[in-house]
């Protein structure tokens, strides 16, 4: 038996994408997985992370930041049964760490390519224009343009997308 069924209880971890940025952070939640937490990624806005176990203790985890990381834990019914129902609404609306890891890949044009493969380089937006022969506007909106396709917070987090989803850059 697992010791989660041991213990008697269930984990879920509910996260937003930006916890899957680097992949000691994917090899954890992996590892938690496969010892039994339900692990779900959701594409609302949410603090990095919220746990909660068999609706006896809740924890909110921040961001890491240069002085650590701030956590929240209580075990006040009221708090719980509040933030239960809005992470059940979430919860049911997002994704499987499995199957978010493994969504369909996205159709990159030929532009699309080109401009992730520019992010790749790390050049400056106005040398990757330059290289690219468009005007530095028109560069910044590809960009934008690709972090939607790829569903992606930032430049950084683009990057790491294409590379889960085997996207040449």
């Amino acid at each position: 038996m697992r010791a989660r069924e041991l213990a008697g209880f269930t984990t879920r971890k509910l996260l937003s994408p930006v916890a899957l940025a680097e992949e000691e952070a994917r090899a954890h939640l992996r590892l938690v997985q496969s010892e039994g937490a339900l692990v779900r990624i959701s594409s609302s806005p949410l603090a990095h992370e919220t746990i909660i176990i068999d609706r006896r203790v809740m924890i909110l985890a921040g961001r890491e930041t240069p002085t650590g990381r701030e956590y929240t834990v209580t075990t006040s019914q009221v708090l719980i049964d509040g933030v239960h129902s809005l992470f059940t609404a979430v919860w049911d609306e997002s994704a499987d760490l499995g199957t978010y890891l493994r969504r369909d890949v996205p159709h990159l044009d030929a532009d699309g390519r080109t401009v992730l493969k520019a992010l790749g380089s790390g050049l400056t937006d106005e040398s990757a224009a330059k290289r690219l022969g468009v005007s530095l506007r028109t560069y910044r909106r590809r960009v934008a343009e690709l972090m939607d396709t790829l569903e992606a917070g930032s430049r950084f987090q683009a990057g790491l997308r294409a590379g889960e989803l085997g996207l040449p850059h």
